[in-house]
C-alpha cells in the first residue's frame, strides 16, 4: 500500500478540491489580500510615525491615516467573507468525502466488510473528514501565504538592514531544520495513535451492543479489565506523543526567542546611531512580531500535517479496499426457468480473508468440489449443522463471493459472466438479520420495488402474514419505525422484509434462516401462503427447522462443504439417521427452550 507524505496527500485530495474549484480561489483571493494588508498597514503606520516626529507634517498624517482607516475596514470586510466562503466549503468539502468513503463503503467486497471495524468507518466519516479540509485550509493554504509572507518580510527588512535580514535568512533554516527533526517522530505516535483508537472505539461499540449478553453471561468483570487494559495502551502514547510534541515546539520558542533578543539589540543600536528612524523601528518589530507568528505558524502547521496525513492516509487505505466493481461480469442474467448447477465448486475463506462472524477457524475449506442441482421451479432445502457451509453457498449465488474453482450455472449461464446488478434483480435473499431504516412501514417496504402500487404492497404484505397488524395501526403503512424497527417485534421485523423480497418478485429467492425468529403459528401462515408465492419460482430454503424443511420437495444435508445425504425430506425423515439426528436434537432443543 502506498504511503503518503505532505505531498502525496494534497494530490489525493486535489480532486475535492476541484469540485469547489471558484469557491478555492475566492477563499484564497481572500487570504492573499489579507496577507498583503498585513505588509502594508505597518508600513503606513511607520511612515505616519516618521511624518509626526521627524516632519510634523499634520496634513500627510491625517491623509495617511485615512488610507490606514479605510484599510482597516476593508480588512473587517474582508476576513467577513473569507469565513464565509470556509463554512461553505467546510460543509461541501466534508460532504464530498464523507459521501466518496460511504459510496465506497457500500461497494466493499464481502471479505473486506467482515473484517472491517464499525468504529473506525463511523470516525473516518465523522473525523478523519474534516481534517482533511483542516489539511487543506491549514496546511496548504495557510503555510502557502505564510511562506509569502515571510518572503516579503524578509525583502522589505533586507531593504532597512542587509544585517538584520542575514539574521532572518539564518533563522529559517534553523526552525526548518527543528521541524524536520521531530515531525518524523510525532507521525510515529499519531499514526499509533489513531491505530488504538479505531481499535478502541470498535470495542466499546461492540460492549455497547453486547451488553445485555455480557451481563447474562457475568462477563463484566472481564470487558471492565479489558477497557482499562485499552485505555493505559492509549494514555502511554498519548503522553509520549505529548512529550515528543512540546519538546519539539519549546526547542522552536527558544530559538525564535534568542533570535528577538538579538534583533532587538541590533535595532536599537542602529537608531541610537540614526541609520534607522523610529518609523522604521516600529515597522521592523512589528515585521519580526509577523516573522515571528508565521514561523510558529510553519512550525505548528507542519507539525499538523503530520498528523492529519496521518488521518489522510487512512481514508486513502480504506479507498483501496477492494469493492465489487472487481466482478468481472458484465452479461445480463435472463432467468427462464430457475435451475442452478454448482458444478466442482470449491471456497476457502483462507484465502479470501477471515470467516464471517468467525466461523470455520479452523476448517481449510468450506466447500470442497462442491456439485449440486437445483431443478428449475424446485423448493429445494439445505440443512446442516452451523458452519457446513449453508449460508456461504447462498452468498455465493448472490455474488457476495466468487468460487475459487468450479463453475456455478443458472439457467445454463455461467454467474462470474453476469453483472451484479442483473443477479440481484433475479435473486432474492431473506436473511435471519432483517434491515429496516428510519421511516414508515411502507418506505421499508418500497425498497423492494420503488414504484409499486398500494395494491402490490397490501398483496405482498397479505403474503408475509402481517397485512392485519398493520391494518390495525392508526397509519397504517405510513406508521413510522425507528432505526432498526424500533417498537416493532421480531417476528413482525422479519415479515416486512419477506414482503419487501414478495414485491421485488425475483425469479429465484433464498431463505436463509428467514423464518427462524418467528413462532409457530406466523411461520405456520407464511408456509401456507408458499405454495401460491413460491409457483413458478425455484426457491432455496436455508433452514435448522424441521417444519421448514418438510415443505420443500427435496432437501440436503451439507456436512464440512460437501452433500452427506440428498432426497426427498418424508423419505429421509424415515430412513435417513443424519437427518434424525439433526432435526431430533434440533428439535429438543427448541422444546427445552
Amino acid at each position: 500500500m502506498k504511503k503518503l507524505n505532505y505531498f502525496s496527500a494534497i494530490q489525493f485530495l486535489s480532486k475535492y478540491i476541484g469540485r469547489h474549484k471558484r469557491n478555492f480561489i475566492m477563499f484564497y483571493c481572500g487570504w492573499f489580500f489579507d496577507t498583503m494588508l498585513r505588509i502594508i498597514m505597518p508600513i503606513l503606520f511607520g511612515i505616519m510615525i516618521d511624518e509626526i516626529v521627524y516632519h510634523q507634517n499634520i496634513d500627510s498624517f491625517l491623509r495617511i491615516s485615512l488610507v490606514f482607516v479605510i484599510m482597516s475596514v476593508f480588512s473587517c470586510l474582508l476576513y467577513f467573507l473569507i469565513y464565509a466562503q470556509h463554512q461553505y466549503l467546510m460543509s461541501m468539502y466534508c460532504f464530498d468525502i464523507q459521501r466518496d468513503i460511504f459510496r465506497h463503503y457500500t461497494k466493499c467486497s464481502a471479505e473486506y466488510l467482515v473484517e472491517a471495524k464499525s468504529g473506525d468507518i463511523v470516525t473516518m466519516i465523522q473525523f478523519y473528514a474534516r481534517e482533511c479540509m483542516h489539511f487543506v485550509i491549514r496546511n496548504i493554504i495557510h503555510i502557502i501565504n505564510a511562506i509569502l509572507e515571510i518572503g516579503l518580510l524578509v525583502v522589505y527588512i533586507f531593504i532597512i538592514s542587509p544585517w538584520i535580514g542575514v539574521l532572518v535568512l539564518v533563522a529559517v533554516p534553523m526552525a526548518v531544520l527543528v521541524n524536520a527533526r521531530f515531525g518524523k517522530k510525532i507521525r510515529d505516535y499519531s499514526n499509533e495513535q489513531r491505530e488504538m483508537y479505531g481499535t478502541y472505539v470498535s470495542f466499546i461499540y461492540e460492549i455497547l451492543t453486547a451488553v445485555r449478553d455480557i451481563r447474562l453471561l457475568g462477563a463484566k468483570r472481564k470487558v471492565n479489565h479489558e477497557i482499562v487494559g485499552h485505555q493505559r495502551k492509549m494514555i502511554d502514547v498519548n503522553i509520549k506523543s505529548g512529550i515528543a510534541s512540546i519538546t519539539a515546539q519549546n526547542i522552536i520558542d527558544g530559538t525564535n526567542l534568542v533570535i528577538q533578543l538579538v534583533i532587538f539589540t541590533m535595532t536599537a543600536y542602529l537608531v541610537i546611531n540614526g541609520d534607522m528612524t523610529i518609523g522604521l523601528l516600529t515597522v521592523v518589530l512589528a515585521y519580526f512580531a509577523s516573522l515571528k507568528w508565521r514561523f510558529t505558524q510553519v512550525s505548528e502547521s507542519y507539525l499538523d500535517a503530520q498528523n492529519r496525513v496521518g488521518f489522510i492516509q487512512r481514508i486513502y487505505d480504506f479507498m483501496q479496499a477492494p469493492t465489487e466493481d472487481g466482478w468481472k461480469g458484465k452479461n445480463e442474467l435472463v432467468v427462464t426457468d430457475g435451475e442452478i448447477k454448482f458444478e466442482g465448486v470449491s471456497f476457502s475463506y483462507c484465502q479470501n480473508g477471515n470467516s464471517p462472524h468467525g466461523e470455520y477457524p479452523s476448517s481449510p475449506s468450506v466447500l470442497q468440489n462442491f456439485n449440486l442441482h437445483i431443478k428449475a421451479g424446485e423448493k429445494f432445502s439445505l440443512c446442516g449443522k452451523s458452519g457446513c457451509g449453508k449460508t456461504t453457498l447462498a452468498y455465493m449465488l448472490i455474488g457476495f463471493y466468487q468460487a475459487q474453482a468450479g463453475e456455478i450455472y443458472i439457467d445454463g449461464q455461467k454467474l462470474p459472466e453476469c453483472s451484479l446488478r442483473s443477479i440481484r434483480k433475479n435473486i432474492g435473499m431473506i436473511s435471519q438479520d432483517v434491515l429496516l431504516f428510519a421511516g414508515s412501514i411502507k418506505e421499508n417496504l418500497l425498497l423492494g420495488k420503488p414504484r409499486a402500487n398500494e395494491q402490490e404492497l397490501w398483496s405482498a404484505l397479505e403474503r408475509a402474514g402481517i397485512a392485519d397488524f398493520i391494518k390495525t395501526l392508526p397509519e397504517g403503512m405510513d406508521t413510522p419505525i425507528g432505526v432498526g424497527g424500533t417498537g416493532l417485534s421480531g417476528g413482525q421485523k422479519q415479515r416486512i422484509s419477506i414482503a419487501r423480497i414478495y414485491l421485488k418478485d425475483p425469479k429465484i429467492i433464498i431463505f436463509d434462516e428467514a423464518t427462524s425468529s418467528l413462532d409457530d403459528e406466523t411461520e405456520q401462515m407464511i408456509h401456507d401462503a408458499w405454495d401460491q408465492v413460491l409457483k413458478g419460482r425455484t426457491s432455496i430454503v436455508v433452514a435448522h427447522r424441521q417444519s421448514a424443511v418438510m415443505l420443500c420437495e427435496r432437501t440436503a444435508i451439507m456436512v464440512d462443504g460437501v452433500i452427506a445425504e440428498i432426497g426427498d425430506p418424508l423419505t429421509m425423515e424415515k430412513e435417513s439417521d443424519l437427518f434424525r439426528e439433526l432435526f431430533v436434537v434440533k428439535e429438543g432443543l427448541d422444546v427445552e427452550n
